[in-house]
């Protein structure tokens, strides 16, 4: 696909978009295909599957949505299915009753279609057996994902959310998804349970369509980019080990809160800024989760070049952790700027809940300046004013990305969406020197989803640069005529519940990175930006039509800084003049659902708008950077 606003060759050099699809992930490495990913179906057929659910039993709806979801599989894509409770009604055996019926391939169509009319309900309920038994039909190697249909609570040990969790230790690359069908509060819950520990998704469905719809999301997103993808490494626990990472995109899991993972970055280029990136995702289980990442001069980290600490302060709920540092410094030649290597340290902050988790690493080199062009640059200026947009026709039908990874490019405009509770959005826009991004939500609120609305509730438009910093100067109100950076001044009309928020980039000056605040020291490099819109309340079934309006406001090109002839970056293959390969963003696909379950305290009434519109901050970053003298 041709990007629709073009950037010059630098500019784009300095940005990772996973590829669309059925195509590999940003350096990712060439076992990420769809032919190497595989999925593997998990449905119960107890006893309680007979149970009626809305238009029929919930076997008719099993059923029902898994045909639709076989013929509508790509002719690549390697699926198989497993059930289990078929066929030991009761006793011991009962706990081992899981049965790989159909083996994951791509030329199974037929069989699945016949294990599907032959799926009858009769016994218990051995999740978490029947999960090991799937971790093993899908061996050790490749992008793996589990979707588990069940209507109930386990009835045998093991513990499915501790067989979850041992099955996601076994490698990033292996996730649970779960459907829960016509369940109640208490397995829900413990269905949950398992998603979060398989680093999946939940998903309610009450009936055929919503269950055709949950198993369309689902079987998706399997063959998709994972929501953190690039080439696997193993940071180390000694500095002095530290495995040596170049300009890419890495993935690899996170130690316990005490633990430290040390990564050494070798600098290319003699004078070159390296721009590091992190991103990782909160747990189910609270607040108070939180990364801190250093940049240090030598393994010993005498000398920090940067540091920052991406936390979500709010109790509960789940959401992206993002930050960025760099080395740059004013003074030419400070160590962090001739050191020919770096070292890059990252440690959980305040509790444990992140261990073995996900963390993806991007890595960036810039060329330095050409000598005496620093001065024809223009300066770091914090004054920003919003400039009122107004929702739009639809600028077009657009698929929203659930990460960076398939985040799908779009243009300037307005965008008619809906949103799930737990959901993430996710899209890709260009940005020049020069320009900067204004992105808006707007949304008609019912009384229900205003009385269930958490105080992490999220509902609002984030901005995050090309090497992963929160770039968002937000703006909140909730009345459509009236826009202020201090949305409690304005209170709310108990009549009116329109729902306004708003996100606000700086423009991109290379000189932005000369001051501390984290969001301008993110607007210092052109290249994509990604909008990520959450929505995470205390109602699952919560559904909201919003309107997404984006506007690129200022001159392209204005302040593109001029980098040295002999400074190129090096590529990762070796290619000069690119940091790192632009990859385009995603184009099409179905809508799907991210790994987002909802949790935590319920505000209701005008005390709880005015926290969600903008006073309390959910997730903070926070940078300290050295002071040059």
């Amino acid at each position: 696909m041709t990007p629709t606003r073009r950037m010059p060759r630098l500019a784009l050099a300095f940005t990772i978009i996973a590829l669309a699809l059925t195509t590999s992930p940003a350096v990712a490495d060439d076992t990420d295909t769809t032919e190497n990913q595989r999925l593997q179906l998990v449905l119960d057929a107890s006893g309680s599957m007979k149970e009626p659910a809305a238009n029929g039993t919930k076997i008719q709806a099993a059923r029902t949505a898994l045909g639709h979801v076989i013929d509508t599989l790509p002719d690549q894509a390697q699926v198989g299915l497993r059930v289990y409770g078929a066929k030991v009604s009761t006793g011991p055996k009962a706990c081992t009753d899981s049965q790989e019926v159909v083996a994951p391939g791509t030329d199974n169509r037929d069989q699945l279609r016949d294990a599907i009319t032959a799926y009858k309900p009769l016994g218990e309920t051995p999740i978490g057996y029947a999960l090991q038994q799937a971790g093993k039909d899908l061996g050790s190697e490749g992008k793996r994902t589990i979707v588990l249909v069940s209507d109930g609570e386990p009835t045998c040990s093991p513990d499915p959310c501790e067989v979850a969790r041992e099955l996601s230790r076994d490698g990033i690359d292996l996730k649970i998804d779960v459907v829960g069908l016509s369940v109640d509060a208490k397995t829900r819950k413990k269905l949950r349970c398992i998603a979060d520990a398989g680093h999946g998704s939940y998903f309610d469905a009450d009936d055929a369509e919503s269950l055709t719809e949950r198993l369309t999301v689902t079987s998706t997103r399997a063959f998709r980019p994972f929501d953190f993808s690039g080439t696997p490494v193993t940071g180390s626990a000694n500095p002095l080990d530290a495995p040596e990472i170049g300009v890419g995109q890495y993935l690899d899991q996170l130690p316990t809160k005490d633990g430290v993972t040390f990564y050494k970055i070798r600098r290319t280029v003699p004078g070159s800024t390296i721009h590091v990136g992190t991103t990782a995702r909160t747990t189910v289980k609270g607040g108070g989760t939180g990364l801190l990442m250093t940049l240090s001069d030598d393994p010993n980290g005498v000398t920090e070049c940067d540091r920052a600490t991406s936390f979500d302060g709010i109790s509960g709920g789940v959401r992206l952790l993002n930050a960025s540092l760099n080395s740059w410094s004013s003074n030419p030649d400070d160590s962090c700027a001739t050191v020919d290597s770096l070292v890059l340290s990252i440690k959980q902050s305040i509790n444990n809940d992140l261990e073995d988790s996900p963390v993806e690493i991007v890595v960036f080199e810039e060329p330095p300046l050409a000598e005496g062009s620093e001065q024809s640059l223009p300066p770091a200026d914090k004054a920003i004013e919003w400039e009122p947009m107004a929702p739009g026709k639809s600028t077009g039908e657009v698929v929203s990305g659930t990460s960076i990874a398939s985040a799908p490019e779009i243009e300037p405009g307005s965008y008619t969406l809906d949103i799930r509770s737990g959901e993430r959005q996710v899209f890709a826009i260009p940005l020049n020197w020069g320009e900067r991004l204004q992105v808006q939500i707007d949304a008609d609120l019912s009384e229900k989803t205003i009385n269930t609305h958490s105080v992490n509730g999220g509902f609002e438009p984030n901005i995050i640069s090309p090497t992963r910093g929160d770039e968002s100067y937000n703006f909140g109100v909730h009345m459509p005529d009236d826009w202020s950076d201090l949305p409690l001044a304005n209170m709310p009309n108990v009549d009116s519940w329109h729902w306004r928020k708003g996100a606000a980039s700086h423009p991109v000056s290379y000189l932005n990175r000369s001051v501390v605040d984290q969001d301008m020291v993110a607007s210092s490099l052109a290249g994509y930006r990604y909008i990520d819109v959450g929505y995470n309340i205390d109602n699952p079934d919560a559904v909201v039509e919003y309107d997404l309006t984006v506007k690129v406001l200022g001159q392209a090109g204005d302040g593109e800084p001029e980098y040295a002839e002999d400074g190129d970056a090096v590529a990762p293959d070796g290619d000069q003049d690119v940091a790192v390969e632009p990859q385009e963003p995603a184009s099409s696909g179905p809508a799907t659902d991210d790994d987002f379950p909802v949790v935590g305290a319920t505000l209701t009434g005008i005390g709880a708008l005015l926290l969600v519109g903008g006073i309390v901050a959910t997730v903070l970053t926070t940078r300290k950077r050295r002071q040059i003298s």
